[in-house]
């Protein structure tokens, strides 16, 4: 290159003043370094302002902290409202890859062995694993509460109370699919008031005078002789019971076990410091792993959270639905509703229009839950709710359909969702240009809203950046009746009221 890069070190110093941000032109062909953004207030808060200020003089933005796709910061989520295109870096995606690798059941048998404490706020997690694996060994403070669970005798002080409905629903589901639950044998114990003093002590023995320190010799030859049955090993969180790293004996000794497993082919997956490090110890040239160092980003993605770094980006991990397991015929037409909500709309179309499949798009959970329930009795299966962000998951998702996408709705939007500063907001160029890629010649999307600066905004939107691949489908009027003759829930409501619905139909050419 002929020209120099400029670098600029952006310090900050206890409590940063807000010059530091100063809205200016930056060198062209220069780089910019900021330090801890973390003792910014507007950092940790997701500002708005903040946001803006981070993306000035940037169009392109590039998401490379996976280890912090869990968080709603300015840095990882704001800045993506003010930048044109917002894509995982090349380290980002390979961690989403090895995230994925986590729930993909083709290797099998499979057998997770967890550790840790807090047995409630990883229940979800939990459930999780329980339904992908077939085989579950607890070690940690999390192994109490199985031993609980089964009736065993546990000190009191080990026990959450809060958690024992939890741990039964667990126990009641790895009972229905028929896989084993294993737990410590014995425990490697220290002395109460004097560390020094080490014994192996009975798991159901007497604890009184001892403090649990680690797994025994008796587990670890448990764990040797089960696992040489299973293809795939997860082992997240720690095997301790909340001392020092230097108690953690038999973590050090389980990961020697793991390092030989893997050397005989078994596909090991290590989650957290404690289980990447015990099995560094033994020797630098290990064999090839699947590691997270980090273990929160793993534990929300099993509970199923929408995690806010990834979600945020335009291009994001791979989401595969199995298509012919969710419709009967899967190369029927497809409709997609981006934000379905309660689901009346596709309920209601896919009972009256049974040579379409259905596919409906929304972010809160709960609702999808809700729909999916209420199609679970229908042997039709022409409709089907997914949860994610159809900004970042509609080109990955709908490129894999193996029929045609002849119509995308998009109705009533929340005007506030078309506020720049909102981070979800529903059209944006991205959402556009991959509706308009996918959509089959002749397809139509179907815009709908009760305000009329929200439908126009919308409408604008997909004929500007749909390159004249889209044209107004009938006189271009924005008060079209329904053309379908199914309304959904807030259009009910709003018609109720006496208020008018703006419409807008869109033809691809």
């Amino acid at each position: 290159m002929s020209s120099l890069l400029q670098v600029e070190v952006i310090p900050v110093d206890g409590a940063p003043s807000s010059t530091s941000f100063k809205q200016e032109e930056w060198a062209q062909n220069s780089i910019i370094l900021f330090e801890n953004l973390l003792n910014f207030t507007g950092e940790v808060a997701n500002c708005k302002d903040f946001s803006q200020k981070l993306a000035s003089g940037a169009m392109i933005f590039v998401n490379d902290s996976f280890s912090l796709s869990h968080k709603i910061l300015a840095s990882t989520v704001g800045i993506t409202c003010f930048c044109y295109a917002s894509l995982a870096g090349f380290h980002f995606e390979e961690e989403l890859m090895k995230l994925i690798k986590i729930t993909d059941s083709t290797r099998r048998p499979y057998i997770a062995i967890i550790g840790g404490s807090n047995f409630l706020r990883k229940a979800p997690a939990l459930q999780t694993l329980t339904c992908l694996c077939d085989g579950l060994f607890f070690v940690g403070k999390l192994s109490f509460q199985i031993m609980n669970g089964f009736g065993m005798t546990v000190p009191s002080q080990f026990i959450e109370r809060n958690a024992v409905k939890e741990v039964l629903q667990i126990i009641q589901v790895a009972r229905d699919r028929n896989i084993p639950i294993y737990y410590p044998t014995d425990l490697w114990c220290l002395k109460n008031g004097d560390s020094e003093i080490s014994g192996v002590i009975n798991s159901t023995g007497q604890l009184a005078g001892w403090t649990p320190a680690d797994i025994g010799p008796s587990t670890l030859e448990k764990i040797s002789s089960i696992i040489t049955s299973y293809k795939k090993i997860l082992w997240i969180g720690p095997t301790n019971y909340g001392l020092t790293e230097k108690n953690s004996v038999g973590g050090t000794q389980l990961g020697e076990i793991l390092e030989s497993a893997s050397s005989d082919g078994c596909d090991v997956i290590l989650v957290g410091d404690a289980a990447c490090k015990a099995v560094k110890r033994k020797t630098d040239s290990s064999p090839q792993y699947t590691e997270f160092q980090k273990s929160t980003v793993v534990w929300e993605f099993l509970k199923g959270r929408i995690l806010p770094g990834i979600a945020a980006l335009d291009k994001c991990y791979p989401y595969r639905i199995p298509w012919s397991t969710v419709f009967c015929e899967p190369t029927l037409p497809l409709v997609v509703d981006i934000g379905s909500g309660n689901g009346l709309f596709l309920f209601q179309m896919a009972k009256s229009c049974e040579s379409s499949n259905f596919l409906g798009f929304e972010m809160n959970e709960k609702l999808v839950i809700r729909c999916l329930q209420g199609m679970a009795s229908d042997e039709k299966r022409n409709l089907y709710f997914v949860s994610t962000n159809a900004t970042s998951t509609f080109r990955s998702i709908v490129s894999s359909y193996p029929g045609r996408l002849t119509l995308v709705t998009i109705q009533c939007p929340n005007p506030d969702f078309n506020k720049e500063q909102n981070r979800w907001r529903m059209v944006r160029r991205m959402l556009i240009e991959a509706i308009v890629d996918l959509l089959h010649t002749n397809g139509q999307v179907y815009l709908q809203s009760d305000v009329e600066s929200v439908l126009l905004v919308m409408k604008e939107q997909f004929l500007s950046y749909s390159k004249g691949q889209l044209v107004t489908d009938g006189d271009g009027g924005n008060c079209i009746d329904n053309p379908f003759g199914v309304v959904s829930d807030w259009e009910r409501h709003v018609l109720a009221r006496g208020a008018p619905m703006y419409r807008a139909m869109l033809k691809k050419m």
